[in-house]
């Protein structure tokens, strides 16, 4: 039996992902436990302009609980991806073994050597009581 998913754990930071696609591969890895980033692209290409057809970026960083509302940062997110284009289609919050968990659906179209590229993504935030990290993940 074949299987599509695997799980990948990343041991330097304490970052796992259940069911991460078998065709994507880690690109880049900066940090350490309390703050840093990973990339991990698809190993199919779209064009030579374009590069991966699927895009992961994880960042997190330390954040004591009581310093921060959680909602604004949600706030700021899209904000932040609303000024480079992105229009959020949908948002929705939900609980994850009692954490809360936040994420948006959003899409633009890219222009790339004079060609348009119409790129939908995903945007997840998720705040870890146990090790006081707030963590982002974006998917293109």
């Amino acid at each position: 039996m074949e299987y599509n998913f695997y799980k990948y754990i990343k041991s330097e930071c304490k970052i796992g992902i259940d069911k991460l696609p078998i065709w994507f591969k880690e690109v880049k890895y900066e940090g350490d436990e309390k703050e840093g980033s990973l990339s991990l692209h698809s190993q199919d290409e779209y064009d030579e302009y374009w590069g991966a057809n699927a895009k992961m970026d994880i960042f997190w960083e330390s954040k004591e609980r009581g310093s921060f509302f959680f909602s604004k940062l949600v706030q700021q997110s899209i904000e932040t991806y609303n000024a480079i284009g992105l229009v959020v289609t949908s948002k929705e919050n939900t609980w994850h073994l009692s954490h809360e968990f936040v994420y948006w659906y959003g899409q633009r179209t890219r222009m790339l050597h004079k060609r348009q590229y119409p790129a939908k993504s995903i945007h997840g935030i998720f705040y870890c009581d146990m090790t006081e990290r707030l963590i982002n993940r974006h998917t293109e």
